[in-house]
C-alpha cells in the first residue's frame, strides 16, 4: 500500500509541475505568437518569413502541449469512482487524440510553414506565385487541423474533465464549470474554422478566450495537485479498481437512459 501511495505522490508531483509549466509555456507562446493578417496570403507569407521567433515559439507550444497532457494524466488519476471517474477517463482518451493532433498541427505551422514562406521570399519572380500557393496550401491544411484540435482537445477534453471536476468532490466545483465554458467556446471556434475555412474576427476571439481559460485552469489544477502532495492528501486506487468504478457508473447511466 505504501508503494502505491508513493507512486501516486510522485504522479501528482510530476503531473502538477507539468501542468503548471505547460500552462505558463502555452500561455506565453500564444501571447507572443506573431499575428498574421486576414484575407492576405502575401501578408501571411511575409510575416512568417520575416519572423525570427516563428519556429521557436511553435516549438515551445509543442512542449507545452506535451506537458499539458502529462498534467491531465495526473488529474485523471486524482478523480476516482462513479460518474466523475468515468468522465475523466473519456477525457483522457480525448486528450491523447487531441494532443496528437495538436503536435502535428503546430509542427506543420511552425516548421513547414516557415520553410515554405522563406522559399517564397527568396523565389525568382516567375516562381513567386507557385511558392505562395504552397504557403497558402499549408495554411489551409493547418486551419483544418486547427478545427479538429479545437473540437477534440480544447472542447471535448476540457468539457469532459470539467464535468468530472464539477460533479465530483475532489476539486472546487466552480473550476469544473469554468473548464466546461471554455470547452463550449472552443466548439464555437472549431465550427467557425470548419465552416469558413480561414481566420475571422469571431474565431480569433474564441481562440483567445478558450485557450486562455484552459491554460489558467491547468495552472490552478497543477497547483492543487502539488498542494495535495504537500498536505498528504493522497488517495490510491488501482487501475483495476478505477475501471470497475467506471463500469458501474456507465452501467448506472445506461439504466437511467443516458
Amino acid at each position: 500500500m505504501g508503494n502505491g501511495a508513493d507512486q501516486v505522490r510522485w504522479m501528482y508531483r510530476i503531473g502538477g509541475v507539468a501542468a503548471v509549466v505547460g500552462a505558463v509555456l502555452g500561455g506565453v507562446g500564444n501571447l507572443i505568437h506573431p499575428v498574421t493578417p486576414e484575407h492576405d496570403p502575401v501578408g501571411v507569407a511575409r510575416v512568417i518569413a520575416d519572423s525570427d521567433i516563428w519556429t521557436p515559439v511553435h516549438l515551445a507550444i509543442v512542449l507545452a502541449i506535451f506537458l499539458m497532457l502529462g498534467g491531465l494524466v495526473a488529474i485523471y488519476h486524482s478523480i476516482h469512482g462513479g460518474l466523475p471517474g468515468a468522465l475523466a477517463r473519456f477525457g483522457l482518451f480525448a486528450a491523447v487524440v487531441g494532443a496528437t493532433t495538436g503536435l502535428v498541427l503546430v509542427i506543420l505551422d511552425g516548421v513547414a510553414a516557415r520553410q515554405l514562406a522563406q522559399a517564397w521570399a527568396s523565389a525568382a519572380p516567375g516562381e513567386k506565385a507557385t511558392a505562395l500557393g504552397l504557403v497558402h496550401l499549408n495554411e489551409t491544411l493547418n486551419f483544418a487541423l486547427a478545427s479538429l484540435f479545437n473540437f477534440v482537445f480544447a472542447a471535448a477534453t476540457f468539457i469532459l474533465f470539467g464535468l468530472a471536476v464539477a460533479l465530483g468532490r475532489v476539486y472546487p466545483r466552480w473550476l469544473g464549470w469554468a473548464a466546461v465554458v471554455a470547452g463550449v467556446a472552443s466548439v464555437g471556434a472549431g465550427l467557425i474554422q470548419a465552416l469558413v475555412g480561414e481566420p475571422t474576427m469571431a474565431s480569433r476571439v474564441l481562440t483567445i478566450f478558450g485557450p486562455t481559460v484552459i491554460t489558467l485552469w491547468l495552472l490552478i489544477m497543477g497547483i492543487l495537485l502539488l498542494r495535495k502532495v504537500r498536505d498528504g492528501q493522497i488517495r490510491t486506487a488501482s487501475p483495476r479498481q478505477k475501471v470497475r468504478h467506471e463500469r458501474r457508473a456507465l452501467a448506472a447511466g445506461g439504466c437511467t437512459g443516458f
